[in-house]
């Protein structure tokens, strides 16, 4: 296996360059399902033909005549007549910030509407017809404006959507994309692998916070410092597994005109989310394209299934490969 194409062209002047001879080092490919673009790194060397890297040009790259990495140049380094290159795939312009008043929709919807608006090609392949209420998004990214909406369909649904790009296509995705026979273990794929447990996130006891605007609302001279004896707060508490634990407190305000038991099961939910252990699974893998955030592979590893995980598939959240005569890549899984 090889790099069969590797091109990086102007977006201005019909030129382009096939850079494979001038490559050094891995390339570096990264997909992960936490809002933000594909990346490919790369090194080139600089020859004296005139090729400079310059910022928004095009990128595409093969492996074994399967299609990649579809981007752009956002950034270089130079130094001892190298160019280090990083380019992000189409995703990237889901980071441009903008305020919009959504109306009752759906979330494919939106996500057709912030695609239009980002000026990238993209296809909705898992539509959701969960009805979204109408919010106002302000000074917003449209990452943000998705992951709040795939967040609430989620939890409305139990479906877990995501946003990817299928070389030069944005989409909208159902988790898990492509359920993979691959599987990564012992005797598969694998060659050593991590995994981590935490309750350094985690929170057991949550305070959702209301200030009394009837008190709240004057303040002293003091640079707009509030008045302790005009200032007044409600306050609603989920708790649980303090035994275990200890307490691990959080707050947060309440969301917009809620009375106390909205801010009950907004304690509740945020409650639900928190109080539990984070964990990490990342394994080495000799290479496949297929491992990509979103898709799932099958794991299969003895040491693991003695604390619980046996033979099972799993979601890929991140992925990152990297390509040379040695291909290899590390894979983290949601366990």
């Amino acid at each position: 296996m090889t790099v069969t194409k590797f091109t990086v062209g102007r977006r201005t002047d019909p030129r382009v360059w096939d850079v494979r001879s001038i490559l050094s080092g891995v390339v570096t490919w990264t997909t992960d399902l936490n809002y933000s673009a594909g990346t490919l790194e790369f090194e080139m060397i600089e020859v004296n033909e005139g090729f400079t890297p310059h910022m928004g040009d095009i990128v595409e790259f093969y492996w074994d005549n399967t299609k990649v990495f579809y981007g752009y140049v956002f950034d270089f380094k130079y130094t001892n007549e190298k160019f280090t290159v990083t380019a992000y795939d189409k995703l990237r312009y889901f980071k441009n910030q903008d305020s919009l008043v959504w109306p009752v929709s759906t979330l494919s919807q939106r996500f057709t509407k912030v695609a239009k608006m980002a000026g990238v090609s993209y296809r909705v392949v898992n539509n959701s017809e969960h009805k979204l209420v109408a919010e106002v998004a302000d000074g917003k990214s449209y990452f943000d404006m998705l992951q709040s909406s795939i967040e609430t369909t989620q939890k409305a649904t139990g479906s877990q959507f995501f946003l990817a790009t299928n070389y030069d296509t944005v989409e909208l995705r159902k988790a898990p994309y492509k359920e993979t026979t691959l599987v990564v273990g012992d005797k598969s794929l694998m060659t050593k692998f991590e995994y981590e447990q935490s309750i350094d996130d985690a929170a057991n006891v949550v305070r959702v916070i209301r200030e009394n605007e009837d008190k709240g609302q004057r303040s002293t001279a003091t640079a707009g410092t509030k008045d302790p004896s005009n200032t007044s707060f409600t306050a609603v508490t989920a708790s649980g597994n303090i035994n275990k634990w200890g307490r691990l407190q959080t707050i947060e305000t309440a969301e917009e005109k809620a009375n106390e038991a909205q801010m009950r099961q907004q304690a509740k939910d945020l409650l639900k989310s928190k109080n539990k252990p984070t964990n990490k699974l990342t394994l080495t893998v000799i290479g496949d394209p297929a491992l990509v955030a979103g898709n799932s592979a099958w794991l299969k590893v003895q040491s693991l299934a003695d604390i619980g995980y046996g033979t099972q598939a799993m979601l890929i959240t991140k992925a990152t490969h990297r390509f040379s005569a040695d291909y290899m890549a590390d894979i983290e899984m949601k366990v």
